[in-house]
């Protein structure tokens, strides 16, 4: 029976060691999505549609032969399909069946074939079907390895980053957030100061390309200040009776500070505040997917997302005047289903959030404000008694009048560069 228990361990441990080699094997490469082949829609009756390709013979991707093309497109059943500009998903194609219309030959040997799909078009809107023509497209991708680490190749192993990591000062919990580029803003009202002109058509002339970072997990808390006050002499915030953290709130994000009180707060802490582009990515993600054609050119389709857990607002994850609580909760309540891609907590709503950023408009925009410049920084996230609108990713606050100290407006989260 000992034994039995021993060897059960044994392939337990052997069991998640293997996971976490696979896992670990996955970060080592990165990878492209390319394009294969695109077909255009050639004709639609009711909400049956056919489009036409030509498919390259790729024995690994595509296929050898018609029969093996046809089994792989079957098998996929489903594509997406897009407008040919904007690149917008806007529904897929159901294949239901797949014709041969004639073989491409080059030196006697058959290169592609022309095709013919048949299917059911499946629309987001149905207000969609009376726009559709051969603006639109369906077409299949591949993944290809463009990067793998080497570092196992070589006796010195490179360790790569900690996603999550607990900082020696202050003992806040940090997330890490990868280098690479994102997009930042809204593209669809110009007369808004987070408009940004490029939104809709991005590319890599356009895109914000950041080095990584680690960023609070959660808010700092009355608790976590009051920590720094006492090993500081610093001076508490207005609404602390006494000098004292007002009842039962320890744990909710300490607000009402000036931005020079974070900046005290940052140093003591050997941190710095967040860029507010860095607080957008870490609170939206990278919001495009990017791929590469067989031209060697890119498609960048939108992915964004209005708060941090999704495009549909919930009051259930965001602390907002929708939620109706009236006040600040602890950040170890706010609800994990609330949290940014990347893990952050609390990034819409309850307490808004000191970014280092001057309020200026985006580049290639301009927009009409007697304080724009480097007078006000950017305060981002939002707070209980804003509504879900002034709580998205993207939108855009200040303080600083009269001055940057006597402004107390706002909470904070901070940030680390990512050390080699």
């Amino acid at each position: 029976m000992r034994l039995g228990l021993i060897l059960g361990i044994f392939l337990c441990l052997s069991t998640l060691l293997m996971s976490q080699e696979e896992e670990n094997a996955k970060k080592d490469i990165e990878t492209e999505k390319m394009t294969l082949w695109e077909a255009e829609i050639n004709a639609i009756y009711k909400e049956k549609g056919k489009v036409r390709a030509i498919v390259p013979v790729d024995p690994i991707w595509t296929g050898r032969n018609f029969e093996e093309i046809r089994e792989k497109i079957q098998k996929i059943k489903e594509f997406p399909i897009r407008q040919k500009i904007t690149k917008k998903k806007i529904g897929t194609f159901e294949v239901r069946e797949v014709e041969h219309e004639r073989s491409i030959e080059k030196g006697k040997k058959v290169v592609e074939y022309q095709i013919m799909i048949y299917g059911k078009l499946k629309l987001r809107k149905k207000s969609y079907f009376k726009n559709i023509s051969n603006d639109f497209y369906i077409s299949m991708l591949k993944e290809e390895i463009t990067y793998m680490d080497p570092s196992p190749f070589f006796k010195q192993v490179v360790t790569l980053p900690t996603a999550l990591i607990l900082h020696q000062k202050d003992r806040k919990e940090m997330l890490l957030v990868p280098s690479g580029v994102f997009i930042h803003g809204q593209g669809r009202d110009g007369d808004q100061d987070d408009f940004n002109p490029a939104f809709m058509n991005p590319d890599f002339s356009t895109l914000i390309d950041l080095p990584s970072f680690y960023i609070d997990k959660y808010e700092v808390t009355n608790q976590e200040y009051d920590r720094f006050l006492r090993e500081t002499g610093y001076k508490p915030p207005h609404y602390w009776v006494n000098g004292n953290i007002p009842d039962g709130k320890e744990h909710h994000p300490v607000v009402s500070l000036g931005y020079r009180d974070v900046e005290e707060y940052a140093r003591w802490a050997g941190k710095r505040i967040p860029t507010e582009l860095e607080w957008e990515k870490a609170a939206r993600g990278v919001g495009v997917s990017i791929t590469k054609t067989r031209k060697d050119t890119f498609i960048f389709e939108l992915q964004t997302q209005r708060f941090p857990f999704g495009e549909k607002f919930d009051s259930m994850y965001c602390n907002s005047l929708e939620s109706g609580i009236g006040d600040t909760v602890s950040v170890f309540e706010l609800s994990t289903k609330g949290a940014s891609p990347y893990g952050v907590i609390g990034m819409c709503g309850n307490a808004p959030e000191w970014t280092s950023s001057w309020y200026e408009p985006y580049e290639g925009h301009h927009f009409s404000s007697p304080i724009a410049g480097k007078t006000v920084k950017v305060i981002r996230g939002g707070s209980y008694m804003d509504s879900q609108k002034r709580c998205s990713v993207h939108y855009r606050t200040f303080g600083g009048l009269p001055n940057l100290r006597e402004d107390k407006k706002a909470g904070f989260r901070l940030v680390q560069d990512l050390r080699n």
